[in-house]
């Protein structure tokens, strides 16, 4: 019998939508700051998924990464299939906020793409647009800032129809649902059946308290009736001991066979607990590098018709779930390493849209030209385990003086932990924290070829140089998500900073 494991989809990859196209199933998740974005998975059993490419890898696609912050960018995407046409829906946070045009839709006709330009939608407010196909008529929701707040951040649901030839909003905007008190209520995806909408939305931050409720009607434009089993998901009744937190942004597919299963987004902390930090809404915070990521459960539907249940047997979302009705489709996910297809999938830059500053040059060997600063550099893949190793031979026989080069646990700017090399009479390396809070080690050296290493358990960072007998463990706590006000994940990057645009060699990457 086959068994899906959790996470389905380990490391960050948030706010995860699902759909079913005859015998094939697809996810995708939101990607933030980083390019390529909006990551889309492939699966024909819900066990063995691979990326199989990004709704957006092209810059003539006019996202414009230019200006979101940290955690900004492409958020909560939605994945919807109707009359042969693949639709993605997503919303760009620009470091100013709200303007209007942000929400955005992107087709195809084939899931590996060409996937369309972004249609950005005018008169079109708030955050995680969704679509939704009613017969012959489409229509678009998202939340926005509540017409009536009851609280700080409270905030509503709202649906218009919207013309898909020409991404126009149509007629009036109707308020649904704000939720059942919660702060945030957002990401909604609605669904039909048997004669009823449910209006499916997240609420309560994306941290502790989140959950996931819904609401039903017999008409689209509402008014929508929370079920009585709300919150249908979440864990913020269970101890903060509990190994999977933060459980919601939930979506949800039918089956062939009638069967229904869902997804939803969720974080395994570990390095203990701390009270404070930035968790406003918290009882106080757990150490989450890996981020948010996607977990899988199945869902029923009760003779009454209020609510489909969520993780049935048990209320929570457990470690794994056998799958039945489904025949075992076995492939691997895309290796992270230097080819074609991994550096195209599964490698990320920060806003950097053209992506020209490196280039394969050999079997598993890239050239890579430093930038002016780290952050345009950054060539990076998503941590997707507690436990990890990583090994990259460098060549720095381009090195200028004033140059940076390194190995990178990265979360955001001004957050991460490295091993830096600079060319002063030596090769200087230094294994440190951006923040400085950290005890550093140092080593110099004339080799101007080496590997360098980085391992991972738990919040145990350790870098090292085997050629150099040299080592030096960091405290992965500070980069952690809580920490850094974070919405993303670790990755694992290589960086670097040059006055020069020196071309720097890197060859054989491997992780495990």
């Amino acid at each position: 019998m086959p068994i899906a494991q959790n996470p389905i989809l380990p490391g960050f990859y948030p706010d995860p939508s699902i759909i079913r196209v005859e015998d094939d199933f697809y996810i995708v998740n939101s990607s933030f700051e980083y390019f390529p974005a909006i990551p889309i998975w492939h699966s024909r059993d819900l066990v063995n998924w691979r990326q199989i490419g990004n709704a957006i890898d092209r810059a003539d696609q006019k996202l414009d990464l230019s200006d979101v912050a940290p955690s900004g960018g492409v958020q909560a995407a939605t994945i919807r299939h109707h009359n042969g046409t693949f639709y993605v829906t997503s919303t760009r946070i620009k470091r100013q906020w709200p303007v209007s045009n942000y929400h955005f839709v992107v087709t195809a006709t084939d899931i590996n793409g060409p996937w369309s330009n972004c249609h950005f939608i005018e008169d079109a407010y708030g955050i995680d647009s969704s679509l939704f196909f009613d017969g012959d008529k489409a229509y678009f929701l998202a939340n926005r800032e509540s017409s009536n707040p009851r609280f700080e951040d409270d905030a509503e649901i709202w649906i218009s129809e919207i013309n898909l030839a020409t991404f126009e909003l149509v007629g009036e905007k109707y308020t649904l649902w704000s939720g059942t008190g919660g702060i945030f209520p957002e990401g909604p995806r609605m669904f039909k059946r048997n004669g009823w909408y449910y209006l499916l939305i997240a609420e309560g931050g994306t941290l502790h308290f989140h959950t996931t409720t819904i609401a039903r009607s017999q008409s689209v434009t509402g008014p929508f009736i929370s079920s009585q089993r709300n919150p249908i998901l979440t864990h913020k009744h269970l101890a903060r001991e509990y190994p999977v937190h933060n459980v919601g942004h939930a979506d949800m597919v039918e089956l062939k066979d009638g069967s229904w299963w869902g997804v939803a987004l969720a974080s395994r902390p570990r390095g203990g607990f701390y009270d404070g930090g930035n968790v406003k809404w918290s009882f106080g915070g757990y150490y989450r590098n890996l981020g948010r990521e996607t977990f899988i459960f199945p869902v029923t539907w009760p003779a009454d018709d209020q609510s489909p249940l969520f993780a049935p047997a048990t209320g929570r979302v457990e470690d794994s779930y056998e799958v039945t009705g489904l025949t075992e489709f076995s492939q691997a996910d895309v290796p992270i390493n230097f080819t074609p297809e991994s550096l195209a999938i599964k490698w990320v830059t920060i806003r950097d849209e053209t992506q020209d500053h490196f280039k394969l040059t050999a079997e598993n060997s890239i050239e890579l030209e430093l930038q002016n600063s780290i952050e345009k550099t950054f060539l990076g893949t998503r941590q997707t385990s507690w436990q990890f190793k990583c090994s990259v031979k460098v060549d720095l026989a381009e090195l200028k003086r004033g140059d940076l080069v390194g190995l990178a646990a990265y979360i955001r700017e001004g957050a991460y932990l490295t091993l830096e090399i600079q060319l002063s009479d030596n090769f200087e390396i230094t294994v440190q924290a951006a923040s400085g809070k950290q005890a550093t080690a140092a080593k110099s050296t004339e080799l101007s070829k080496f590997t360098i290493e980085l391992t991972g358990n738990d919040q145990d960072y350790s870098f090292s140089i085997p050629e150099l007998d040299f080592a030096h463990t960091l405290d992965g706590r500070e980069i952690s998500c809580d920490m850094t006000g974070s919405h993303t994940g670790v990755m694992i990057a290589l960086i670097g900073k040059s006055d020069y645009k020196t071309k720097v060699q890197f060859e054989n990457f491997q992780i495990f």
